[in-house]
């Protein structure tokens, strides 16, 4: 195999269509909407976020309506993750301290005191940052949150100025995830507060994603505003979320898609970024995958496993499954910006993939005229390093290691010898990831770390149908320790 095989790959990966999520209904639920709304309106500051309405968007892809409902600023927090970490917060203690289900923040704070209840996490952004804030808010004396290596400086800080000591687990998120769970577990008083379920651990998660169906709440009644404003019907068709572990996913299924509503569900579309499509993945061979993902400016999207309780809902009441690069979300957010809606790059996913889905010729049909679109705007502005364009046909992966000199992190002269490695690698990752070529690490965040990308089978023109090829991308060391050289491998 060799360089002119691995561009003959499709030139995009393709999209998920399940006909069958139509008429699947979610198990009924207990409706407990009064109570969560009793909650939230007890907390300082609380109102309902925006819902934005892009009619040019709407207008240039021929369908009714555009929305973006703007979770970028909830509670002071830039994320919809508070929704779902306060309540889950709440619910634990509650259960922990058997307090009434009536209890009031200042019942939490006795409870916390009496029973010197302490905070845990993991997280990869937002979720971390929000049981900080509710921690803080209750008078919580510690709060431990764990983060994966490699994790932006910027989004650590975010978590440390809410009173959390962060912990740099020694892995990617799966592993800190269980490095979290091990520690709540041998610690004593502390309470771990996750939105991932796993064996053995399912109440919290199912609280936080309790919490996330108040956005949809609001949305509903945001929508019926705009209908009498503009005089015409606003029936919610489609609804497009960024997934990470899948519980927001979740909550849009029970919802919509619970045997109690009444109306037509809408069709459910979710977005992940090419170098994490753990769901993608899982929905095109029908089970749940543990997969290895790629670094991506959608950190908070980086989950390598879906929540245990969120997959037996995804598999069947998913309508459409897509995935989006970085460059395609940095798109989603400058236009996004443009339209005073200020995202972060897992705010911008679920527009980016509805411009994607409008665009497919595989998609033709499942946008009409009649249709009305909202788009989960999950975070708030932040800092990102500017992506590199991966896609298009012209675009072999030589000709697109050579347009490296995009990203800001590389100096002006730039040549082969002084890019970084880590941006090379993780580069080259969304390049094959784009095509649909899985990819996997080799100690990874190590000087050592390497990628190799697995060819299953074989497509048009690469093969003769029978083999499985490895492309091995590593690096050997330079003249110099602050300089790497990197090599490309073909082994067959």
């Amino acid at each position: 195999m060799d360089l002119e095989d691995v561009d003959k790959r499709p030139t995009r990966r393709s999209i998920y269509l399940n006909p069958n999520a139509k008429s699947y209904q979610a198990p009924e639920t207990k409706d407990n909407s009064a109570e969560l709304q009793a909650f939230y309106s007890s907390l300082p500051d609380y109102a309902p976020t925006k819902l934005v309405p892009l009619p040019d968007l709407a207008a240039k892809l021929g369908i009714k309506s555009v929305y973006v409902k703007a979770e970028t600023s909830r509670l002071g927090l830039p994320s919809f993750k508070l929704l779902g970490a306060s309540w889950a917060v709440r619910q634990a203690i509650i259960h922990s301290a058997k307090l009434p289900s009536s209890a009031s923040l200042d019942d939490l704070r006795v409870a916390i005191k009496q029973h010197g209840i302490k905070l845990c996490a993991a997280t990869d952004g937002n979720h971390g940052r929000s049981v900080a804030f509710m921690g803080r808010l209750l008078g919580v004396e510690e709060i431990k949150v764990f983060v994966p290596r490699g994790l932006d400086e910027k989004i650590i800080a975010s978590i440390v100025d809410e009173g959390a000591d962060v912990v740099i687990a020694d892995g990617d998120y799966d592993h800190t995830v269980r490095t979290a769970h091990q520690f709540g577990e041998e610690t004593e008083g502390f309470m771990l507060i996750e939105a991932v379920a796993y064996e053995g651990y399912e109440d919290v998660p199912r609280w936080a994603v309790e919490g996330y169906t108040t956005m949809l709440r609001e949305s509903d009644a945001q929508l019926l505003i705009y209908a009498k404003i503009q005089k015409q019907h606003q029936a919610l068709s489609m609804i497009i979320a960024p997934v990470g572990v899948g519980s927001l996913t979740q909550a849009i299924i029970s919802y919509y898609k619970s045997p109690n509503n009444s109306s037509p569900p809408p069709a459910v579309v979710t977005v992940e970024p090419d170098t994490a499509a753990t769901l993608h993945k899982s929905l095109k061979v029908e089970k749940t995958l543990s997969i290895a993902t790629s670094p991506t400016i959608m950190a908070g999207l980086e989950c390598g496993t879906l929540s245990s309780i969120a997959w037996p809902l995804l598999q069947p009441g998913v309508d459409i499954s897509t995935t989006i690069s970085d460059w395609e979300c940095h798109h989603a957010i400058e236009y996004l910006k443009k339209h005073g809606v200020g995202a972060g790059p897992c705010g911008g996913a679920a527009l980016a993939g509805l411009r994607r889905l409008a665009s497919d010729p595989a998609s033709k049909g499942v946008l009409n005229k009649d249709s009305v679109a909202v788009c989960i705007c999950t975070e708030g502005t932040r800092p990102y390093t500017l992506p590199t364009p991966v896609g298009g046909k012209e675009l072999s992966l030589v000709n697109a290691l050579m347009v490296l000199h995009m990203t800001p992190s590389i100096a002006p002269g730039w040549s082969m010898q002084n890019v970084p490695v880590s941006a090379v690698l993780n580069y080259v990752a969304q390049w094959l990831e784009y095509r649909d070529v899985e990819v996997s690490w080799v100690e990874y965040g190590s000087a050592n770390a390497s990628l190799v990308a697995n060819f299953h089978g074989a497509d048009k023109g690469i093969g003769d149908g029978k083999r499985k090829s490895l492309l091995l991308i590593s690096h050997l060391p330079s003249k110099t320790q602050d300089e790497v050289a990197p090599t490309i491998n073909f082994d067959d």
